[in-house]
């Protein structure tokens, strides 16, 4: 059992012991199972007794604590952005539930100003006392983490605007297709009206008729 759940939390797992169980006959019987399943539930849960290598075909149903594992990592179901507070980092900016973005802007330039400033705290501290720069790198740290979290917050405003912009291009490049289109219309049209208003010569009548 060990071995297993070491290998299910390794960074480069190797495949799952049951692929060897996807072979055509066992296919077969998971193709009968499926069109058992509606028709009568104890043939199929007999089925699965009497076969237990069927059950590995089967897709399992989704976690129930919303989490799964993979390469040594623990994922969530739903894909949200966590609070620094539920990964134990202090948050440095103030919440805004309101869509206005530009309090986010406002609240990045403060974060880099604070960035600044401890750098060069930092440079000054190391000329002084170097022994003392665990706690400023600490502090440099927090608030680069910060600003990160506050990027990913901005990132469906700017998914919005990106979309909004590319959608606009795309606009504005049918609208030129379109006039381009309607200004060869009617230079072919004007062509045509020039080529119609041309004066027929009696030969280029005669042609004509002897064609006809």
């Amino acid at each position: 059992m060990t071995d297993s759940s070491n290998d299910i939390s390794s960074l480069y797992p190797p495949p799952p012991s049951f692929y060897k169980y996807f072979t055509k006959q066992n296919l077969e019987k998971l193709q009968h199972l499926a069109a058992t399943e509606s028709n009568n539930k104890d043939e199929k849960e007999n089925i699965l007794n009497n076969d237990p290598e069927l059950q590995y075909l089967i897709p399992p149903p989704l976690p129930e604590d919303g989490r799964y594992r993979s390469f040594g990592n623990i994922w969530q179901l739903k894909d949200e952005l966590p609070d620094l507070k539920q990964v134990g980092i202090p948050q440095l900016y103030k919440n805004n539930d309101t869509q206005d973005y530009t309090d986010k802007i406002k609240q990045l330039k403060i974060l880099v100003k604070s960035l600044l400033l401890n750098f060069l705290e930092l440079t000054g501290l190391l000329s002084l006392d170097p022994s003392q720069y665990e706690k400023k790198l600490e502090h440099i740290r927090i608030i680069l983490i910060n600003i990160h979290h506050l990027l990913n917050e901005y990132r469906p405003h700017q998914t919005r605007e990106s979309l909004i912009m590319l959608l606009e291009d795309q606009l504005a490049f049918k609208r030129k297709e379109i006039n381009n289109i309607k200004l060869v219309c009617k230079q072919v049209e004007e062509k045509l009206k020039e080529i119609s208003e041309l004066p027929i010569n009696d030969n280029d009548a005669n042609l004509t008729t002897s064609s006809s």
